[in-house]
């Protein structure tokens, strides 16, 4: 079962504490990401995904994470 967080860490250097949200429900409801276990933080305006996830959907979650984020996030998913 997917189990999604979205953590904010409130900082004025940020503004993308709602990104952080929108990324967590894209992912949420991608349909292939069902044995994922992905917790997308905002950290100093870096979207951080932490967490582990089917290898096969490695490639699809930074897809889903570039169209949200653009080039601000960072992916520390273990392959499961």
């Amino acid at each position: 079962m997917f189990q999604a967080n979205a953590l904010s860490i409130v900082s004025p250097l940020s503004g993308l504490a709602g990104a952080a949200a929108t990324l967590s429900s894209a992912l949420a409801y991608a349909i292939e990401l069902t044995d994922a276990r992905i917790t997308v933080v905002d950290d100093c305006g870096v979207i951080v995904l932490e967490g582990e996830a089917p290898s096969n959907c490695l490639a699809r979650i930074s897809d889903i994470a570039a169209s949200v984020v653009g080039s601000r996030y960072c992916s520390l998913i273990r392959p499961i």
